[in-house]
Formats: C-alpha cells, structure tokens, sequence
C-alpha cells in the first residue's frame, strides 16, 4: 500500500511546523490566505468541499487564475456534491488560464464533469453510483509545497465571520509552515490521482488522514489511546456530533476516571435534523459526567480536539461520516501559542452556550430525542 517499504517506527521523526497561526475565519483569514495565494512561486495545491462564486470565491478564483497566468501550477479539486453549482465556470475559469481542476467523485449524471471514455462509460457511471456516499471532504491549501492552510473553512462567503452579523458561522484553521508540509503535499497528490499508493510510511506513524481503510483504523486507534491515556482533559468542538460506540465508550471511561470532558455541539445547524440526532446522545454521556454545550449565537462548524496538551485540528467531524466515508484532513499543533489560542476559543463558546444537563434538559430536547430516533437508525451514512 505505502511506497516507502520502511518500518515506521524506523523512520526518523519529521520535523515539527516551523510557524504555526490559528485563525477563526474572519475576513483577516481570507486576506492573509489570498496574500499566501498571490506570492506563490511555484505551486498552488487547493482542496475543497465547496467552492462557491461569491465574495469569497471569486476573489480565490481569480488569484488562482492570475497566479496560473504567471507559470505557476495551479491544481484545484472540488467535491462533486459539495461544489456541484459552480463546478463548470470554475472550470472553464481555471482551464483558460492553464489551471487543472479535478472534480472528486462527480454525480452520475454529470457527463461534462470528468472524463468519462466512450468505450467504458457504463462502467463510469456505475461506479459513480456506487460511490456516491463517499465524499472528499478535507480542506487544504499548500503553496509551494511550504505553507499550508488546514482546518475547518470552504471557500463560501458563509464561512466568513463579520462582527454584528446574525448566525454567523464558526471556523477555524491553522496556517502552518517548513518541512512538515511534505505529508500534505503526498495527501493532496493521492487524491488528485485517486492512488493511494503515493502515500509513505510516514502516514502510518502521522495518520493524518483516512484516505484508506488501513489509515480509517490507525486514526481510530490512535485517537482512543489518546482518551485511554488522557489525564487531565478532553475537549471537543465538533458541528455534528453523532460518534460511534466505540468513541461513545470511551468518552464515558474518561469521565468516568475523573477526566474533564467537555464537549460543544451547535444548537443551530446547516443540517437541520443533526441536533435531534445528536441529542439522542446526551443523557448516555450526561450519567457519566460528560460535560456538554449547545451553542447559539451562529452556527459551529469547526473540528477540533485537544486531549491534555495536545491539539488537532482539521475537517474531521466526530460522526459517522468522517470516521467511515469521507475522505478527511487533520493536522496536529504544537506551539503554546496555538493551544493557548484555541483553549481562549474554547473557554469563549462556553461562555456563549447553554450547557445541557440531566437536571436542566427540557421538553425541546426530550422531543429532539424522539425526533432524532430515525436518523439515528440511518447514522451509518450520516
């Protein structure tokens, strides 16, 4: 599976980020990744779920052009659901001015979008069929294969924080650089060529990903020794929060062990029968001393982690879909600064939400609980 035929526990440590910033996506991240964009000398790497034309997308679309105006190579990929409405003027866009975009597992029914060749086009569409649930759904921007852009953001103007706007969303990403940014350049190779293969050994001691059945398991080990291991807390900030057993498991023994678990779901969401399936969880949790926070003032859709003095963050949700389908990003942060910055970010959403308890639960979330029965049956695909 991986090229690099070395043991991982041979290979010698990759070095930590150089720099490390977290932003929370407001108009000073989308400067400062367009600034990023614009002093590109080589390459231009940008992975996306959505991509949509507006004040934030086309901006984006055209530096990528001018950038692939100047020589410099420019490989976009998009989501065939996520970015479905704007695929083809992105693409004519990026291919006049010498741009690649590939689109991740397009509809069956699209037949402009990828190639599909004449001779073996019933095998195409069937596999489009076939695939339709997995999603790619990571997010990313490399530039020159030296700073990158992870976390939670698309490139939709939704994702914008603006100070006095009603339900505005919350984001958040790290702009990282230096050596390390070698895993992400492999990872966005590997998918823009559907082959895994271009993955190293590296990934199996950095799971970084779960571009692979083996990777979906050595992320979910990894993350449950974590919690085994934890000693003083476990928060999460997750916008759709419907885990598997085994994740529910392990959450209850770390609170159950005295562990500070904290964890903030949205009360508002894009995805509106996701709160009733959440909240099909609570009470399992609350019995165990399980802290949890439904927030209000807009709606979450950042992804992160902090187990004791570690920090990930990335596209991963904590539900089904991440763990099973999607293909997913998450990076690991190091520098106190950033783990500063996302417990003062933390503290802050507590403060904004209301928090659940076995006492305080009320007949909105006792008929959230009855709603979120049926799809709780279909959490599998959800």
């Amino acid at each position: 599976m991986f090229h690099n035929k070395k043991h991982p526990q041979l290979l010698a440590p990759l070095p930590l980020w150089e720099t490390e910033q977290v932003f929370f996506c407001d108009e000073d991240w989308l400067n400062n990744l367009l600034s990023d964009i614009k002093s590109a000398q080589k390459s231009i790497q940008l992975q996306t779920y959505i991509f949509e034309l507006d004040t934030v997308g086309i901006p984006i679309l055209n530096a990528l052009c001018a950038a692939s105006a100047q020589g410099i190579k420019v490989c976009v990929i998009v989501d065939g659901i996520g970015s479905f409405g704007a695929i083809k003027p992105i693409q004519k866009a990026l291919q006049n001015h010498g741009a690649e975009l590939a689109v991740y597992h397009p509809l069956p029914w699209c037949l402009s979008t990828g190639q599909l060749r004449r001779a073996a086009w019933i095998s195409h569409i069937l596999m489009r069929w076939t695939s339709i649930n997995k999603r790619q759904h990571s997010k990313l921007c490399l530039v020159d294969g030296y700073i990158a852009w992870v976390g939670s953001f698309n490139i939709t103007d939704k994702h914008i924080f603006r100070a006095n706007a009603d339900n505005n969303w919350i984001d958040a990403v790290a702009r990282v650089t230096g050596g390390r940014c070698v895993l992400l350049g492999e990872f966005f190779s590997a998918v823009w060529t559907h082959n895994i293969h271009k993955l190293s050994a590296y990934f199996l001691r950095y799971p970084i990903t779960n571009y692979s059945r083996v990777l979906r398991k050595k992320r979910l080990k990894k993350l449950l020794e974590s919690m085994s291991c934890a000693t003083q807390r476990i928060w999460i900030e997750s916008a759709y929060f419907s885990p598997t057993d085994v994740l529910i498991r392990a959450l209850k023994a770390a609170a159950v062990r005295g562990i500070d678990v904290h964890i903030i779901v949205s009360k508002k969401s894009d995805v509106p029968f996701f709160p009733a399936l959440s909240s099909t969880y609570y009470m399992d949790l609350l019995h165990a001393g399980v802290h949890i926070h439904a927030y209000s003032k807009g709606i979450l859709h950042t992804k992160y982690m902090v187990i004791d003095e570690r920090l990930v963050i990335g596209s991963s949700n904590m539900n089904h879909r991440s763990l099973l389908h999607d293909i997913e990003l998450d990076i690991e942060l190091f520098k106190p600064s950033s783990i500063e910055s996302i417990e003062n970010h933390f503290q802050e959403m507590v403060q904004n939400s209301k928090e659940i308890t076995a006492e305080n639960i009320s007949k909105r979330y006792a008929r959230l609980v009855m709603l979120g029965q049926i799809p709780r049956l279909l959490r599998y695909w959800l």
